[in-house]
């Protein structure tokens, strides 16, 4: 019988000191996700994603931990601030830009849209 490596029933990153994040860090890869992606972005003021986008199947959730930023939202902007957390469906075209004298520091989570069976609330158990 081969000597089987038990897996641990969680994983662990860390990404350092938020208020000093730079750059973009998926953790799919990382924490081994399965039902959600996410994601650690920062931006330098005026900065923009390079690109607008959708998705297929994901909606996608932003929180702003620091800074200030603009989503253009089919082409609707809405200023977002440290603090803000905004749902985006799947077929919207987006683009987030830092707008502010700061960096923006945000996550991003991605999950599929209507996947969601159970919450804290209804799938939590108490021990």
């Amino acid at each position: 019988m081969e000597n089987q490596e038990k897996k641990a029933p969680y994983s662990l990153m860390n990404v350092g000191e938020l208020s000093r994040f730079e750059g973009k860090v998926f953790v799919k890869e990382t924490l081994q996700t399965s039902g959600v992606e996410l994601s650690l972005g920062s931006m330098q003021p005026g900065e923009a994603t390079p690109f607008q986008h959708y998705h297929k199947q994901n909606e996608e959730v932003y929180v702003v931990l620091k800074g200030e930023g603009v989503m253009s939202l089919d082409g609707e902007d809405v200023a977002l601030k440290s603090g803000s957390v905004l749902r985006v469906s799947p077929s919207v075209h987006r683009c987030l830009r830092c707008q502010g004298s700061e960096p923006m520091v945000y996550l991003c989570i991605q999950a599929r849209e209507g996947s969601l069976e159970g919450y804290t609330l209804t799938d939590g158990v108490i021990c």
